[in-house]
Order: structure tokens, then sequence, then C-alpha cells
């Protein structure tokens, strides 16, 4: 996982910080900033054993 993901896993499940909002800051739409944490938590899935 990127530092980036990491990042945005942090904003939006830790910090609970709004995807409007982070998309706001990133300056990219809301629709990415949903695609790139869906991605991040996939990977996050990923590397969890099971």
């Amino acid at each position: 996982m990127t530092q980036a993901q990491r990042a945005l896993l942090t904003q939006a499940y830790i910090d609970g910080v709004t995807y409007r909002e982070i998309a706001a800051t990133l300056g990219i739409p809301v629709n990415t900033v949903k695609s790139r944490v869906r991605l991040a938590a996939a990977k996050l899935r990923a590397l969890i054993p099971q």
C-alpha cells in the first residue's frame, strides 16, 4: 500500500474526514476520492492474513 493510500484511509476512517472534504483538500473530484479509498481498502484487506 502506498503512503498516499494509507493517508486517504487514515483521513476517511480514522480522522472522520468526509470524502467531500478530502476532495476539496486534494483538489480532485469526490468520485475519485471514493474510488481511491475503495482501492486502498481492498489492498489493506489483501494484506491481512485470513
